[in-house]
């Protein structure tokens, strides 16, 4: 019986040691597992504060606003388009295409799910009014239905939505990015033909800069073109007015010169002239050296000249009285301003008293140039 009774004795604290060890390594898989519930309630909510309430549906002022959208227009730029509506041309509204078109959110801040309470994730089971676990048919504790089970499936459900909504939201970016890169060449394209129509303008600019400056310099030519021509025909009235009055003049000279003839006819049939006297008697020639008077007309062709004199000359040929007869006497003619220009000689032929004029001969061997109108008549001892 002692023995039977040590037995049981040592059975009992070999079964109290394992029992023991068992109870050690159970309280770290409790503390285990109740460490890890913990924190799967801790995260499992604050994920759950990560997802939004609801996601946004299209409204009809969404839709709306979609419609206002601006649309692109797909015409080239050739100049045939040049001052179209956009009514007119070819268009595409990029933001309407596609199932329901382009969500557009107005709200800066979406509304976030606020998660389960840490209670409903406690409640594994579904209870029944006595707080237990109820069984199914085969006796295992029902978890679906439960607060947990609730939670957790709410919880899918919207991140799951969130998911949906933001996969079709990267299908839009997608085809938002192509869009993009389809537009940037044919911006880049625009805003190079942009500059080099600006430059053409520039171009166009200053060239119409240089041809105002042109015209105006061509007005002002004109302008000074139409004075010369004002003052040219004022000119051409004086020298008509001019030519009229030389005409004049050469027609009273012309009868003047067939008066001298007649008069040069008469002296010399009467046989008075520069060298004598009425009686005949040869008249003295008391002159000094000098300048006598100019040529105050001139005929080349018949080769006379009328000299205005200077009074000391006139007084010098005929004295103070103007009764000596006229003396034979050649005078030399120079051209004024020109050093040693003489141009010919004159003889006395006949006294003008009444214009303190004399008449002379030119002659033909001694001209060496044609006299005019102005030359200097001169006097050599």
């Amino acid at each position: 019986m002692n023995i039977l009774l040590r037995i049981l004795v040592i059975l009992t604290l070999v079964l109290n040691g394992v029992a023991f060890w068992f109870t050690y390594a159970l309280y770290g898989k409790r503390e285990l597992l109740k460490d890890r519930n913990d924190r799967f309630e801790s995260f499992t909510i604050e994920i759950a504060k990560t997802l939004e309430g609801a996601q946004p549906e299209q409204t009809e002022d969404d839709k709306a606003a979609l419609a206002e959208m601006p649309v692109i227009d797909m015409e080239s730029t050739d100049a045939e388009h040049a001052g179209k509506a956009l009514t007119d041309l070819e268009v595409r509204s990029f933001w309407t295409e596609g199932e329901g078109g382009y969500h557009i959110e107005y709200e800066s801040t979406p509304e976030f799910y606020k998660g389960p309470e840490p209670k409903d994730l406690e409640e594994v089971y579904v209870l029944d009014a006595e707080k237990k676990a109820k069984l199914d048919s085969r006796g295992k504790a029902i978890t679906t239905g439960s607060k947990m089970d609730v939670a957790l499936n709410e919880i899918v459900a919207k991140s799951e939505a969130q998911r949906d909504y933001y996969t079709k939201v990267r299908g839009q970016l997608t085809a938002l990015r192509e869009e993009y890169e389809a537009l940037v060449p044919q911006i880049h394209t625009l805003k190079e033909e942009s500059r080099q129509r600006a430059q053409t303008i520039i171009d166009r600019d200053n060239t119409i800069s240089g041809l105002e400056a042109d015209k105006a310099n061509l007005e002002g030519q004109v302008a000074d073109r139409d004075q010369q021509i004002a003052s040219l025909e004022e000119e051409k009235a004086v020298l008509q007015g001019d030519l009229d009055a030389v005409t004049e003049e050469r027609d009273t000279l012309a009868d003047e010169v067939e008066n001298l003839k007649k008069t040069l006819e008469m002296i010399a049939q009467s046989g008075q002239g520069a060298n004598a006297n009425a009686n005949g008697v040869a008249a003295i020639a008391n002159v000094t050296a000098g300048v006598k008077g100019t040529i105050a007309r001139v005929d080349n062709h018949y080769n006379f000249a009328i000299v205005k004199l200077t009074p000391e000359a006139l007084t010098e040929l005929i004295g103070e009285a103007g009764d000596r007869p006229l003396p034979e006497i050649d005078f030399l003619v120079s051209r004024p301003g020109k050093k040693d220009a003489i141009v010919g000689k004159i003889k006395v032929r006949t006294l003008v008293k009444d214009q303190s004029a004399i008449i002379c001969d030119i002659p033909v061997d001694w001209k060496l140039n044609d006299i005019q109108m102005g030359d200097e008549v001169f006097y050599l001892d």
